[in-house]
């Protein structure tokens, strides 16, 4: 679809800044929604683009409390850049570290960052392993500590440390923070999916099995990619190799990989401890309650033998958790606990889903597919609108109130959030591996390549001058209904 630059009359062009929480996690907050409640304008017009350096497979920005934008790149460099894009700060991580997730923020401004580091098994040829360490920054760039994960197989040529290149999420409760991450531990013959909790110290204060193969199910080199092996697009087909796609102008760089998932965090309102939310990346998803003092709890697990999840979490406000899966028979969302009221899984023709489903402000879910498209579910989780897009993606939809940003290969794309139509394309080379995000105050932040995969750019889009007052006749007015129904918060 060759979309060109438009504006819709319909879309509100205009921004707002009504108080509401930054876009401080990786999917704007810890249940993963992809929505920030602010009204915003079309992707159309840079007012900046801010050069960040080789990026990893998913890896983008987050916003801190006072609108300042950090980012991890390949090259152990994390950057700070005020509101407009111009640079606020960088640090360089000790050698041989590499960043290859978003970053995460504390409620205090606090940058938590996980890097990595891959070397050599002794005497192997094209096995390694990896070193995960979180480090954590001042929101003015100073460097407060780092913190190494768990030693494994310490005394053996496998030793390892994790390769954590999950985001991190935040779980919060009384005040109290814990940084959370998954990470893979792997030897020649044993792959196995952990979850790790720090305390905003630097202290572990939990580490738990999430999910080990059927021995001979996972083999060779042992990382998280022989996980990847087992699923969609590739896993029911050829079980190695993703398929060639030959076309420059829409394809995913070679080098893209299949992100890890984060964890989604859902606290209920009536005060409970909240739920950690993991998928296994295969048949399992798994709800914990945490406890600083305690660590995890496995509260459920939910497996279902019939599907394969091929995207994160994402965690309803009503408790029930959301995963994009597969199965011989068709691509769907399902769905699970915290809340086990029984939610059928979608129908319709969905491709195959890389990224987190994106929670609309009206109750409606968006998914965008791998291969190039957004689809879009009504009442009832019906796949009842499909736009075809320029490229393919692994990353998900960012959401404000009247608008709704898809990353591709080959464009940044602006949808109406009621229609789910393009108003604005901006055509691009190598996107669809880093998520737009959205500011408090309507900037929005988007990231690609240009001449050279090696090299990436944030690009600032601006608010309208001047910002919208209200949410009047957007998605986030109560009275405003949509194909999705009457409008609830």
């Amino acid at each position: 679809m060759n979309i060109k630059p438009v504006l819709c009359a319909a879309a509100l062009a205009a921004t707002a800044n009504l108080g509401h929480a930054e876009w401080r996690y990786p999917h704007a907050d810890a249940a993963n929604t992809g929505f920030a409640k602010v009204v915003t304008a079309p992707a159309t017009k840079t007012v900046r683009a801010a050069t960040i350096g080789p990026l990893a497979s998913g890896a983008g920005p987050v916003v801190g409390p006072d609108g300042t934008v950090y980012i991890g790149n390949l090259n152990g460099q994390v950057l700070a850049f005020h509101a407009d894009g111009s640079p606020a700060w960088s640090r360089q991580l000790p050698a041989g570290q590499w960043v290859t997730s978003s970053p995460v923020v504390g409620a205090d401004g606090s940058v938590y960052v996980v890097a990595e580091t891959r070397m050599l098994v002794v005497g192997e040829t094209s096995l390694y392993r990896y070193e995960s360490t979180l480090h954590k920054f001042s929101a003015s760039g100073g460097w407060l500590y780092q913190a190494p994960f768990p030693q494994r197989w310490g005394e053996t040529k496998y030793s390892s440390r994790g390769d954590a290149n999950a985001p991190p999420n935040i779980w919060s409760s009384n005040g109290v923070e814990a940084i959370i991450v998954p990470a893979v531990y792997s030897t020649s013959v044993y792959t196995s999916l952990r979850l790790i909790a720090f305390a905003t110290s630097g202290a572990v204060l939990g580490d738990t099995l999430v999910m080990e193969p059927t021995p001979g199910t996972v083999s060779g080199g042992a990382s998280w990619h022989d996980l990847l092996d087992l699923l969609p697009p590739w896993g029911f087909d050829v079980p190695s190799e993703p398929p060639t796609c030959t076309n420059f102008a829409v394809c995913l760089p070679d080098d893209t990989t299949w992100p890890l998932s984060n964890v989604a965090i859902w606290q209920s309102d009536k005060g409970e401890t909240p739920t950690v939310m993991v998928s296994d990346a295969r048949q399992d998803l798994v709800g914990y309650t945490f406890d600083p003092a305690q660590g995890f709890t496995e509260r459920f697990r939910v497996h279902d033998a019939n599907r394969v999840a091929s995207s994160g979490p994402l965690v309803l406000p009503d408790g029930h958790t959301v995963v994009a899966a597969n199965g011989e028979k068709s691509n769907r969302l399902t769905f699970a606990g915290p809340n086990f009221t029984p939610v059928a899984d979608s129908t319709g023709n969905l491709g195959v889903v890389a990224a987190v489903p994106t929670r609309l402000p009206d109750g409606r879910l968006i998914a965008v597919e791998h291969k190039g498209g957004l689809a879009g579910f009504s009442a009832g989780n019906v796949l009842s609108n499909h736009v075809d897009l320029p490229g393919e993606s692994i990353v998900a939809a960012a959401a404000s109130c009247n608008l709704v940003y898809v990353a591709t290969a080959g464009a940044l794309t602006t949808l109406d959030i009621a229609t789910l139509q393009p108003v604005a394309a901006l055509k691009w080379h190598g996107g669809g591996r880093s998520a737009p995000v959205i500011s408090s105050t309507g900037y929005v932040y988007a990231m690609a390549a240009t001449s050279s995969d090696a090299t990436n750019f944030m690009f600032v889009f601006p608010p309208l001058n001047p910002p919208a007052t209200s949410f009047h006749g957007t998605a986030c007015d109560a009275n405003t209904k949509t194909s999705g129904g009457l409008a609830t918060r």
